[in-house]
């Protein structure tokens, strides 16, 4: 007899392969960034059809998330969104205005047990088909499907993380990723179709993988796969998970290091433990410097330091890049049935003034909000968009 979970007072079956999961019907919809540090310039629909992650990294920060997370920390159980595409395909065709879609904000969207549902494939058509653009994030060997639908929509790009040159502790930090080779070649494939590509140094281990010369060896390395924008991130430890992490940093690397990182990681913003301002302004200000002298661009991923009180992002004073992806992708409108960017829109959000695609939510640079979006905001543009179409039209 096959093991059961209770969830949300149903029962449900526990499928054993090719990672310990259950497949969950869902009415999760797109959304967008969560509210307070924001620190990304150009709007999202974030996805997560996977809650929880068979990769494996120790320190992921989706263990200290609640709901579902807290199942996957807990009993080692993912959380499979069911025929999350025909849901996102069903929200999409009640828009007329939409942003990159974001595969995905949390975990990862081509680990292993993707390949049994193949979701992640499924919701890049879905936004293809309709001429949405959509971004992903990865540690693992992209699909072939996934290169092929998603070099049909222009604006459109990957992401690959790379922690290490260093395959023996690659195994380490991540150990059911792809390899380093194989992460290079994904970055080689996406250039290759002529797909926007960046490499992520995402996070940056203090003490393990901070030293210069190896990390000017991943930039370069990453260059000649045809890479021009690099993003870069230094470990951040939730508050939730700090013991555990700190445990795995003894258990692979020893005492000493433990040690080491208690010392360094004391800077405690919004409920995450940051390593020392000074340090983590010291090795952004060398990748800069190293990205500048290589031709490239170059921006921070949720970096913050504590100044008069108050949290600020660091971006604003190592982004070389106007959008902090290296890429400028306009917020898209409907027409009939596909979508089209919006007239002079570079997507930064966060820096806009006037809003040229038509949503003056969006302009956050008039008053510095950093609010998050949720679909019924989305379905609220549509109707102004849809109005403003139809005056238009009839003027």
């Amino acid at each position: 007899m096959s093991e059961k979970i209770l969830l949300n007072k149903k029962e449900y079956e526990i499928l054993e392969e090719p990672h310990r999961h259950i497949l969950v019907p869902t009415k999760k919809e797109l959304h967008g960034w969560w509210p307070g540090k924001r620190e990304c310039t150009s709007e999202r629909m974030l996805i997560n059809p996977y809650n929880g992650c068979g990769i494996g990294c120790f320190f992921c920060y989706s263990l200290a998330f609640p709901g579902h997370f807290q199942i996957f920390r807990e009993k080692g159980l993912i959380i499979v969104a069911k025929d999350f595409d025909k849901v996102i395909a069903e929200q999409l065709d009640s828009l007329n205005v939409a942003s990159c879609g974001y595969l995905s904000p949390v975990t990862d969207p081509f680990q292993l047990l993707n390949k049994k549902y193949h979701l992640s494939e499924k919701i890049i058509r879905v936004f293809v088909e309709r001429n949405i653009p959509i971004e992903f994030i990865t540690k693992a060997k992209i699909p072939q499907e996934a290169i092929e639908l998603i070099k049909l929509q222009k604006h459109s790009f990957g992401q690959i993380s790379i922690l290490t040159l260093n395959e023996n502790l690659r195994k380490i930090l991540v150990p059911r990723g792809a390899s380093t080779n194989t992460l290079f070649e994904n970055l080689e494939a996406l250039s290759r179709e002529g797909i926007f590509a960046v490499c992520r140094l995402d996070p940056i281990f203090p003490f393990l993988t901070d030293k210069r010369k190896e990390l000017e060896e991943l930039i370069e390395r990453a260059k000649s796969t045809g890479v021009t924008h690099i993003i870069a991130s230094i470990l951040d430890i939730p508050l939730k998970i700090k013991e555990e992490v700190f445990q795995n940093i003894k258990r692979y690397f020893g005492i000493g290091l433990e040690w080491d990182y208690k010392k360094l990681y004391r800077e405690n913003i919004n409920g995450y433990l940051h390593a020392d301002i000074d340090y983590r302004k010291k090795v952004f200000d060398r990748l800069r410097n190293i990205c500048e002298r290589k031709n490239l661009t170059f921006a921070l991923c949720m970096e913050y330091e504590i100044k008069e009180g108050e949290i600020k992002g660091l971006n604003q004073e190592f982004m070389s890049s106007q959008n902090c992806e290296g890429i400028n992708i306009p917020i898209y409108r409907r027409k009939g049935k596909r979508f089209y960017p919006a007239c002079d829109c570079k997507g930064d959000c966060l820096h806009c003034t006037n809003a040229k695609c038509g949503i003056e939510d969006l302009a956050m640079g008039k008053e510095n909000s950093k609010k998050d979006w949720h679909l019924k905001d989305y379905r609220r543009w549509s109707r102004i968009i849809k109005r403003i179409d139809d005056e238009n039209r009839y003027s």
